[in-house]
């Protein structure tokens, strides 16, 4: 359970400074997060020698009775073990920030909820509702029956870090059944406490609550907030009907006050206008399973947070947050949350459903077989128990990867690859109207590391020389390239003779213009076959072994190991000989184009040391005696 304390400052005193949140995965420098709440008195209540209700006023929430680590990254859970138990934690800045619910009037509801008793005690009274709203009362029913639970209790160290972050865009991702809507509607309450009262000492929290559709609001979202606070709950008013859009009241009181906050239920499809979210004002909004919410819905709420009550009141900016489980690639949440990772967006992810450090593991029993069935139930779909046990991007469906063995935890380097000096990096380069390039090196025990892609969504040969360039001199400094390219892209060239290898190059051709913005010579790869060019990257990535290591700055190539890199099959066989086009298997190729010349001395010994050895051979046959074959050896 936890116990969280309600600090009491002085006015005037400073805020305590806190770390970034344990499990936060955050870009840039480790986040040092300031009290959002101001100077002054705490609370919403006044001074008891005053009438007057101070206007600075304002709960203070984070008091920690013991340390937590603030770790960025996804190997928060072993390190925040590490550090928990080595002495002298608290002097190296660690705090925790405890969820400060146990000191509301709710306390006792939430810390004796009944979720399944709470969801079906006013469906026994209310004779009218189940008769209109039968599919709510059948999903209902399909809950599972509970008993009392401690809704207190902390979910893990990465939720606890969520209900508590301060971020403008927050979302927390994890495997099914890992506590992250109710890590939402625990967050709602603590954004309730920490805003500033009104004239009236009443702290007034509006939170919208959306869903793509008003079915999914009734089955999902709905009977998630009912968990907690039930329609017939104390103190509450409940309006709305399915499947309309609702309201919820709640009324409750901490140690400085009176707190109203207003739950509004609404639903935005993909079909809506976002000129729809014109006049809705919120104080924050949550977006529950927000992969399914479209895009412009994100857009368009970024007006209507932090308007009621208005900003000059409760004394900071709206916020948005939300919960999902792992993505599709192709989904739009992908490339902000996992690709470009950016302020004002912040992704907490959580451990995997069998992975050390679990979270919510206590709600199933403390054990893993939860997840231990699913795995079992989906063994013939891995690519369901990759995202909603492992909590790992990747494809929503069954889809025949051209890569099938990549595995992220053993070939996705979780730091930057720096070239190798000493060794030549080999260059695979791919033309067209969506040129790429991809720079790699084979190491001295057999392992192919791709270190950087260049992927041009519109553009030529100039386009990507230019780009080459750029990224060489800021890379690759001091180090000896070879090239090679599609060999399509010698097409335009003249022959001087009647020999394919002795053939002239013009400037007619892609690989001549390549070859000459780069200022060396580029090469044709092995082949174009299909079938080679997969065994090339296939033999490294393998089993067995760790032959491949892919670069994280290789997002084209990392989307196409997850998912958009497949076989197209056509309807009505089973024919798998092409794969499916898309914007990565340009990068894709390039890859394979570099990864046929393993094996070679183009990619194992510099060119400048081949030549180097090739001068001694001839320095050494020059000074040497010439050999006379009539004197023999006595």
């Amino acid at each position: 359970m936890l116990k969280g304390q309600v600090g009491d400052r002085r006015a005037g005193s400073d805020p305590p400074r806190l770390s970034a949140p344990a499990g936060a995965v955050s870009p840039g420098r480790r986040a040092r997060i300031r009290d959002p709440t101001p100077r002054g008195r705490p609370g919403g209540a006044p001074p008891k020698s005053r009438r007057a209700v101070s206007p600075r006023c304002s709960p203070e929430i984070f008091s920690s009775p013991r340390p937590t680590p603030a770790f960025v990254g996804d190997r928060v859970q072993k390190k925040s073990r590490q550090l928990c138990s080595s002495p002298g934690a608290w002097g190296r800045g660690l705090m925790t920030t405890p969820i400060p619910l146990s000191d509301t009037s709710l306390a006792d509801a939430l810390g004796n909820a009944d979720p399944y008793k709470n969801q079906m005690s006013y469906l026994e009274a209310d004779d009218e509702f189940r008769k209109q709203n039968p599919e709510v009362v059948a999903e209902i029913h399909k809950g599972e029956r509970t008993g009392k639970i401690n809704l207190l209790r902390s979910a893990g160290p990465v939720s606890d870090a969520y209900i508590l972050s301060t971020n403008a865009i927050s979302v927390i991702c994890g495997p099914v059944g890992s506590g992250k809507t109710i890590a939402s509607e625990k967050k709602g309450l603590v954004e309730a406490q920490r805003i500033y009262p009104g004239s009236d000492g009443v702290r007034r929290y509006v939170l919208g609550n959306f869903r793509q559709k008003y079915d999914a609001l009734w089955k999902a979202a709905i009977p998630s907030h009912w968990k907690l606070f039930p329609k017939d709950f104390a103190g509450s008013k409940w309006s709305g009907a399915s499947p309309r859009a609702a309201r919820h009241d709640l009324f409750f009181d901490d140690k400085f006050g009176r707190i109203h906050m207003t739950t509004q239920f609404l639903a935005h499809g993909e079909d809506a206008d976002p000129e729809d979210l014109r006049g809705l004002e919120f104080t924050d909004v949550q977006l529950g399973e927000i992969d399914t919410l479209p895009h412009e819905l994100l857009i368009g709420l970024s007006r209507a947070v932090g308007r009621e009550p208005p900003r000059e009141v409760i004394k900071r900016t709206g916020r948005i947050f939300g919960d999902l489980n792992a993505p599709d690639v192709e989904n739009w949440t992908y490339p902000i949350f996992w690709e470009k990772l950016e302020p004002p967006y912040m992704l907490f992810k959580q451990p995997g459903g069998m992975d050390e450090g679990a979270e919510n593991l206590q709600a199933h029993g403390g054990d893993r077989s939860y997840y231990e069935q699913i795995i079992a139930m989906n063994r013939a779909n891995p690519w369901y128990i990759r995202r909603m046990v492992h909590a790992k991007p990747g494809i929503t469906r069954a889809a025949d990867l051209v890569y099938d063995k990549f595995d992220e935890d053993l070939h996705l380097s979780k730091v930057t690859l720096k070239p190798e000096p000493a060794l030549p990096v080999v260059i695979g380069c791919d033309g067209g109207l969506t040129p790429a390039a991809v720079y790699g090196q084979e190491m001295p025990d057999g392992q192919w590391r791709s270190l950087r892609e260049i992927a041009l969504e519109r553009g030529g040969i100039e386009e990507l020389a230019a780009a080459m360039l750029a990224l060489e001199a800021r890379d690759f400094r001091g180090c000896d390239f070879h090239t090679v390219c599609d060999p399509a892209m010698v097409a335009g060239e003249d022959k001087d003779t009647e020999i394919q290898s002795e053939q002239r190059v013009s400037k007619g051709s892609d690989r001549q213009r390549l070859a000459d913005k780069l200022g060396r010579k580029v090469e044709l790869a092995v082949s174009n076959q299909t079938g080679r060019r997969w065994d090339a990257v296939r033999d490294k990535i393998g089993p067995p072994g760790r032959n491949y290591l892919l670069d994280p700055s290789c997002k084209g190539l990392i989307r196409g190991k997850r998912q958009t890199y497949q076989f197209r099959k056509l309807q009505g066989s089973n024919d798998i000989s092409s794969v499916k086009p898309s914007f990565d298997t340009h990068v894709a190729d390039a890859e394979q184009y570099a990864m046929m010349e393993c094996g070679t001395d183009a990619a194992r010994k510099r060119k400048t040391d081949m030549r180097e050895a090739r001068t001694k051979v001839r320095e050494k046959n020059r000074t040497a005696k010439r050999y006379n074959p009539v004197r023999r050896a006595r």
